[in-house]
């Protein structure tokens, strides 16, 4: 057996493996930089180094590039390359899957679902691609849940075979990934290949004010439910909540700002009318809610400045939506590393409205060069981040907002955004 990368998802799948009396080999291009345990694992002998073998199996962490070399190899060889999700689900004999998918909102989706499961006393487990990281594959060494909800990107999902959500949530499609994937068309079916194994018992959870999304429907096998504005049918936000026309209850005791947000809640609304949660329950379980580190994290006041930390904001489209999202005079600190898309749409949204910006990342050169060229001149740039918080409270006057608003991957001065929003925090601690 193979296993593509060392990180996080397989690591747990190299344990599991290593317990069962397995042969496990790793082939990983960033050995010195892997997590303690796993370098354990080496270190001891329990996995061995890739060598020039056939294998009959490889596995592939969640993020591991399709173009490397090594996957051409295999291929070339007749080995089956699966990711992680796809081991897990035919080992736990593919139980009942609750994924979720789009370019943006998915981990919140995800969240908010476990929040109503929870709330409804119903066994599951909280995972897959969703940060803090708590991969699938750990749910080998857990007890057997009724339910698993995942949040499933489109690097994994363009690598299934049999993964069969009996609830697939897509939240919406934009452009993402772009330095990734070879193009906006592959990028988008790897996130439609959710739906791919669904049969006429499954569900399908989708955004009816999504053109793209909307016309999925009509290429897939299970059951569409909608969610959005005004769907003749399924979860409607027409002045409050609404199912298949019946009202359930207002939006405005629920904790997430946003329109971005709204559109989340009724797709967690969506999965637990299909599951036939109580309409109370599903309240409780929003009302109760809390957000996840690093997306739309209030930070609280420091000197009447108020901080909010969206690290995890990685495209145009979400910084955008967070951005309108808060009320108030911001300065904005952003950006990072371009993933194909140069985020045009933000930087309008930036000129127009930010009180002030402050640019942090390698794409700080054609930031101001765009400011420049449209006469904006209310930035700086930033050398670190405690620079960029420092030079955000120039800006700020008390009862101002300072929001770390990135826009952009965080690969550039960071191993990844959850790494940036807690240096945002520290920096926000200092005088």
């Amino acid at each position: 057996m193979l296993l593509l990368g060392l990180g996080r998802a397989n690591l747990a799948v190299a344990e599991y493996l290593v317990n069962k009396g397995e042969e496990v080999f790793i082939y990983d291009e960033r050995v010195s930089n892997l997590s303690e345990p796993a370098q354990r694992m080496i270190n001891e002998g329990r996995v061995k180094m890739h060598v020039a073998q056939r294998y009959d199996l490889a596995i592939t962490s969640p993020g591991f590039p399709p173009d490397r070399q090594i996957c051409r190899v295999l291929t070339d060889q007749g080995t089956s390359i699966i990711d992680e999700i796809e081991y897990v689900f035919e080992e736990l004999d593919q139980p009942s899957i609750i994924a979720v998918t789009g370019t943006n909102g998915k981990s919140t989706t995800a969240a908010l679902i476990s929040s109503i499961l929870n709330n409804a006393e119903m066994s599951h487990f909280l995972g897959g691609n969703i940060a803090p990281g708590n991969p699938f594959s750990r749910a080998l060494f857990q007890k057997r849940y009724d339910h698993y909800v995942l949040e499933v990107s489109s690097f994994q999902l363009m690598r299934i075979e049999n993964f069969r959500p009996h609830i697939a949530v897509l939240t919406n499609i934009g452009v993402d990934h772009l330095n990734w994937h070879k193009d906006v068309t592959e990028y988008r079916n790897a996130k439609l290949n959710i739906f791919v194994n669904q049969g006429r018992d499954d569900f399908a959870v989708l955004n009816f004010d999504d053109e793209f999304v909307r016309h999925a429907a009509d290429k897939i096998n299970s059951q569409p439910v909608f969610f959005g504005h005004h769907n003749p049918d399924g979860v409607s936000l027409n002045g409050q909540f609404r199912y298949d026309g019946v009202p359930l209850f207002a939006h405005e005791s629920l904790p997430l700002p946003g329109e971005h947000n709204l559109m989340n809640m009724a797709a967690a609304i969506a999965v637990a009318k299909i599951l036939k949660v109580d309409t109370p329950v599903i309240k409780r379980g929003m009302v109760g809610f809390k957000n996840l580190p690093h997306r739309m994290e209030d930070l609280g006041l420091v000197n009447g400045i108020r901080y909010i930390n969206n690290s995890m904001c990685t495209n145009s489209a979400a910084a955008v939506a967070s951005f309108l999202a808060i009320a108030g005079p911001k300065i904005v600190i952003f950006g990072g590393r371009h993933k194909g898309d140069e985020g045009k749409d933000y930087l309008d949204i930036l000129i127009e409205k930010a009180k002030a910006c402050v640019i942090l990342g390698e794409n700080a050169p054609f930031v101001s060069d765009y400011f420049r060229l449209h006469g904006y001149s209310k930035y700086s740039i930033a050398s670190d981040m405690t620079d960029a918080v420092a030079k955000s409270r120039m800006f700020a006057d008390r009862g101002d907002i300072i929001m770390l608003n990135p826009g952009f991957s965080s690969f550039d001065y960071f191993s990844d955004f959850e790494e940036r929003g807690e240096a945002f925090r520290n920096a926000t601690r200092q005088d």
